[in-house]
């Protein structure tokens, strides 16, 4: 857990940060007043006592930044604990970035978040790299095999089309792990080249088929 230390009665269990230090996702918890007085803070200017960065201070008193980066960009979902608990009247808050929501299909753009222990393990990278090549299939033009997820994936990390969201300045905070998967223009380009490289292949009772996905990663 992390005390928030400009408003030490509310606390977070996670933060996923870009590679800026802004916050995309952060999970926190807090009576009422104390969680509402924070995200107010976020939306005022400093002039008028408001926030635009705040630390997450860790259980060896180490303070990781976090910046707001614009409340428009946001929004939230809220719930509350049980009554019948030991702190009383807590609310539980997840404040994030709308882009982490649903998939920009227009775009070709997504988040993947999923809930992991930090560092991540071989296993747990292996869970996000699964999502993420998901994710990857849903966002292309065109349809993708599960052979061929080995070089597509390759190209795509080397070329910055899929990050992995751990930044040694800003890593992610408490048990959250994610990727940005941002396809862009040159992604089918590629497809197209490692088709005529031979390295993505088809079974030979689709590739009989006159529309396959072969055919359309080379229009």
């Amino acid at each position: 857990m992390f005390r928030v230390q400009e408003f030490p009665d509310v606390i977070a269990d996670a933060c996923l940060r870009d590679s800026e230090g802004r916050f995309l996702f952060l999970s926190i918890y807090g009576r009422d007043n104390a969680t509402l007085q924070f995200l107010s803070a976020m939306e005022l200017p400093r002039a008028e006592q408001g926030v635009d960065r705040f630390h997450l201070v860790d259980s060896e008193g180490q303070a990781h930044a976090v910046d707001v980066g614009g409340t428009d960009r946001l929004t939230k979902h809220s719930g509350r604990l049980p009554r019948q608990n030991i702190f009383g009247p807590v609310s539980h808050l997840w404040v994030f970035d709308t882009s982490l929501a649903k998939p920009d299909l227009a775009n070709r753009h997504a988040w993947v978040l999923r809930r992991a222990a930090q560092p991540l393990d071989e296993s747990q990278r292996a869970q996000l790299l699964n999502q993420t090549w998901e994710t990857v299939k849903t966002l292309s033009a065109v349809p993708l095999l599960d052979d061929w997820r080995e070089p597509v994936m390759e190209f795509a990390l080397t070329a910055g089309m899929v990050r992995l969201i751990d930044d040694r300045i800003y890593p992610p905070l408490g048990p959250i792990a994610g990727a940005r998967v941002a396809l862009g223009q040159h992604f089918l380009p590629r497809l197209s080249q490692l088709v005529a490289a031979g390295q993505l292949r088809l079974p030979a009772q689709v590739a009989a088929s006159p529309t396959t996905p072969l055919a359309l990663a080379m229009a």
